[in-house]
């Protein structure tokens, strides 16, 4: 206990330490897994031997000097978020929203300060992850906000996109709406391109790119330095024309929209996604042959189907902006393909920070659902990982990697086995463990870490982007009723 005291003290004291080292180094800096000592690799998976392994940890990150300092301390935060993982259910509440009709939507800032939702009351709110309290409320759209996302470079920027055929950006501070544009066609998902110059729209069957600076208008309360943090010169751009000192193109007269990809089936999803040497585009669009049933004998009972299946695609992009610019994607020539996927939103599918893994809930029609991962290195790329068979389960509505990278959230929207005369309650969130480059296939029994049930239906789950995190906010979920539910690390109910 005194250990473990140790462990969770040191690992809280050093989170603004290391979240400042997270959020300026590449997706890359994720520790390898096969760096990990054989001591290491058994405190994470929780064996007999935890408490003698935790000690070396501990020795060995007081001893030891710059990068094999920083992954020891990263090993000590992998093993404190096991600990917390096994029971993450001890400590989480409601957070306080006054008035909300159901949540459609989550996002993180990407410094993890922050936390937006969106509501079928057409707003959009905004949270602080330290405190879980209600910062502010954006008002504007006309219908439901679809999707949210933040700045990859700002948090008091985010955008939304809407059943009312617009795509939003904001300044949270001032609550203003930046710019708009009209899409024709209601917005299902949007994604900012790492620079944060390019917005990527799904609007039906058509993605397009957004230069959403040219024609934008400026605030009339202006960020100061202090607020909005300069890391990088796209990023002094930005500021200098929300700010009014600069132009809003740099080709005047350039079309801010251009067309990505003219699908034939509606388009579900899109999402950029760093590796170390290339930016991943992803794009989701609806199987026009309705889902398949399964074989009666995998389930044992009457056949529930998701309404559709995605196809998803990915291609490798070069990482500089120029050459995203007029991008004009081939579906024959995307590097990879997975043919039928259970995916409502972008949340539906993941990529590890590191970039080297894709994880979905797919649906095979021969052996039923099944949470897989897929390896995204060149040299293995398409190669077909730990596959975990799950539940008859066609409402997975989340497939989120942790932040290290070791375990995967998935989130239902629905009961997976409803059974006659059976309460209403159900797993709404389970934690799977991740084994990282192992081909092989389990079932959810031997890799579940913790599975939370519950009366809601999530419609969105993801964990907070920093380990570090962990003592004020893991993860949450946003429900059909309007509600969100956070989960964080509470050392006396853990310790008790």
């Amino acid at each position: 206990r005194i250990l473990y005291g140790i462990a969770f003290g040191t690992a809280r004291s050093m989170a603004s330490w290391f979240m400042s080292g997270m959020r300026a180094t590449s997706p890359r800096s994720v520790v390898s897994r096969e760096d990990r000592s054989n001591a290491e690799r058994s405190a994470l998976s929780g064996k007999s031997s935890r408490t003698s392994s935790i000690v070396q940890l501990l020795r060995l990150r007081e001893t030891s000097r710059g990068r094999a300092a920083s992954v020891l301390a990263a090993d000590v935060l992998q093993w404190s978020m096991g600990r917390w993982m096994s029971s993450p259910a001890q400590s989480s509440a409601y957070c306080r929203i006054s008035e909300a009709k159901s949540t459609i939507a989550l996002a993180f800032s990407a410094d993890g300060e922050l936390f937006a939702s969106t509501h079928g009351d057409h707003t959009v709110k905004v949270f602080d992850c330290s405190t879980w309290a209600h910062k502010c409320t954006l008002r504007g759209h006309d219908r439901t906000p679809w999707t949210v996302k933040f700045h990859p470079h700002y948090r008091w920027i985010l955008a939304t996109g809407s059943l009312d055929q617009t795509v939003r950006v904001w300044d949270v501070q001032t609550g203003e709406c930046l710019c708009r544009n009209d899409f024709g066609f209601v917005v299902s998902c949007i994604s900012f391109h790492s620079s944060g110059e390019l917005l990527a729209v799904t609007a039906g069957k058509r993605i397009s790119l957004w230069r959403w600076q040219q024609g934008s208008q400026t605030t009339t309360e202006m960020m100061t330095d202090d607020t909005l943090p300069l890391r990088s010169n796209t990023g002094r751009r930005v500021f200098e024309f929300l700010s009014g000192r600069g132009t809003a193109s740099d080709e005047v007269g350039a079309n801010p929209v251009s067309t990505m990809l003219e699908g034939e089936q509606p388009q579900r999803c899109v999402a950029f996604k760093r590796s170390a040497t290339h930016e991943l585009l992803f794009v989701a669009e609806t199987n026009a042959d309705p889902p398949p049933l399964l074989p009666s004998h995998l389930t044992g009972q009457v056949q529930m189907v998701p309404p559709f299946t995605v196809q998803l695609w990915m291609w490798f992009l070069p990482t500089q902006l120029e050459g995203v610019l007029g991008l004009r994607c081939n579906t024959e020539r995307a590097a990879l393909r997975v043919p039928q996927c259970v995916m409502y939103s972008d949340a539906g599918f993941d990529v590890s920070r590191c970039g080297r893994f894709l994880a979905l809930c797919e649906l095979d029609p021969q052996v039923g659902y099944r949470l897989r991962s897929f390896s995204l290195q060149r040299h293995s790329l398409g190669v077909q990982l730990q596959t975990v068979a799950l539940p008859n389960c066609p409402y997975v509505t989340s497939v989120q990697f942790s932040p290290l990278t070791d375990a995967v959230l998935i989130g239902y929207g629905r009961c997976q086995a409803p059974q006659q005369h059976q309460a209403p309650q159900y797993a709404v969130l389970r934690g799977i463990q991740f084994r990282g480059d192992r081909q092989e296939e389990m079932t959810t029994e031997e890799v579940q870490l913790f599975s939370v049930d519950s009366t809601d239906e999530s419609n969105v789950a993801l964990f907070h982007p920093h380990a570090a995190s962990c003592a004020l906010l893991g993860f949450l979920y946003a429900t059909k009723d309007g509600r969100i539910r956070a989960f964080k690390h509470d050392r006396e109910l853990s310790e008790g």
